[in-house]
């Protein structure tokens, strides 16, 4: 599964930071976090059941709009509650 999250606030277009592999995203619950401000999206997907804590979740971080930082807020979050979490970047 993959889940595309960027804020309102960013008007640029966005794309995925790398190309994964499709049978990584069918595996795997994967979370594009394209901008920074995407935390409480984050969480409405949580709340919504789309995004599940027993499972690892991939955050991808892309090099633009804060993304980066937005992916640790959430990946803070995740260990907060004990879920598991990683970010990947394309390096």
């Amino acid at each position: 599964m993959l889940i595309t999250l960027s804020s309102s606030l960013h008007k640029e277009e966005l794309a995925l930071p790398f190309e994964l592999e499709q049978s990584f995203i069918d595996a795997n619950q994967v979370v594009a976090v394209l901008t920074g401000g995407s935390e409480g999206l984050f969480l409405q997907q949580v709340e919504a059941g789309a995004i599940t804590l027993d499972r690892p979740i991939y955050l991808l971080a892309s090099e633009q709009s804060n993304s980066l930082a937005a992916c640790c807020e959430i990946l803070s979050w995740i260990n907060q509650h004990n879920g598991h979490g990683q970010i990947r970047t394309h390096r």
